[in-house]
């Protein structure tokens, strides 16, 4: 049973997942490059990039045990499929994981550092996401 302050922190985290699962309720970005979710609503030239950690939050939610289905299950797929097509297979042919930022036409976002980087705990948790969500032809 939570009491006391557990049952504020309970409460304070089920606030936070409440407002994230309404933010993923928002349409992804339709570009010829798939769709995936915008990171960067400020409409500036480079703000429609593909991030590779962009279910990052649904991604801990599973490795944290927690199965219920808090994001729309269609909308993690077309992302998933999004980022593994552009950060994945467009950058350096699939060898050498995710890059950070992709641009919809399929060359690495340039706009700052780490975005043309690839990070290992971020391909991590992609790697995972994929395995846990995506069919065998997707993982990498």
């Amino acid at each position: 049973m939570i009491n006391g302050c557990g049952m504020v922190c309970s409460t304070m985290y089920l606030s936070c997942l409440c407002s994230g699962r309404e933010q993923f309720k928002v349409t992804l970005i339709r570009t010829e490059g798939g769709k995936y979710y915008n990171y960067d609503s400020s409409g500036r030239e480079l703000s429609n990039s593909v991030m590779s950690d962009q279910c990052a939050g649904h991604w801990f939610l599973r490795a944290s045990g927690l199965e219920e289905e808090v994001f729309p299950k269609e909308k993690i797929l077309c992302a998933l499929k999004s980022v593994f097509d552009l950060n994945v297979m467009s950058f350096s042919e699939g060898h050498m994981g995710a890059v950070n930022g992709m641009r919809p036409e399929g060359v690495p976002d340039r706009s700052s550092v780490q975005s043309d980087e690839v990070w290992i705990g971020v391909v991590y948790g992609l790697a995972a996401t994929m395995i846990h969500e995506v069919s065998a032809s997707l993982r990498w």
